[in-house]
């Protein structure tokens, strides 16, 4: 943990950017609260295929006209990840309250594996209730910030 540290208050300098405090956050990996769980479920409610209760065809004619809804099997195959976004909520909030400036690397959607509407709940989810600004950037995984040292 103090080695992350160390890295980022180092790529930090490098970059000549001000700041007073860094932290390393420990607890991502636990689980949220309950009432932020209930609200994540609640905000992708409307989005839901629920195809538990309904025949093969139906839910296949619904797949295809509603690509966006959200199906029981996708639900469960995200649930880490969602969860994952529901605790950086919680976390942020708690951390960042006094922060000028919020930045937030997206969370990979996998194309075809993650509904638009899912990930968009990811999105609000992590942006929800924060009072200073946010900026949501993107990458793929690659390094791409680039400096030099004269």
């Amino acid at each position: 943990m103090d080695q992350e540290r160390k890295a980022i208050i180092s790529l930090l300098s490098k970059f000549r950017l001000g700041f007073h405090e860094v932290h390393v956050l420990p607890d991502i990996n636990q689980k949220p609260r309950a009432e932020h769980t209930k609200r994540f479920e609640d905000m992708i409610a409307p989005f839901r295929l629920n195809d538990g209760f309904k025949d093969e065809a139906t839910v296949t004619e619904m797949r295809r006209d509603c690509p966006w809804k959200i199906s029981d099997e996708e639900i469960n195959k995200n649930r880490v990840k969602s969860l994952r976004q529901v605790r950086l909520n919680e976390i942020l909030q708690d951390s960042s309250r006094d922060a000028a400036l919020v930045v937030i690397t997206l969370p990979i959607g996998r194309k075809g594996k993650c509904p638009s509407s899912l990930y968009m709940a990811w999105l609000e989810t992590l942006s929800q209730d924060l009072r200073p600004p946010v900026i949501l950037i993107r990458g793929n995984q690659e390094n791409v910030l680039t400096f030099y040292c004269q």
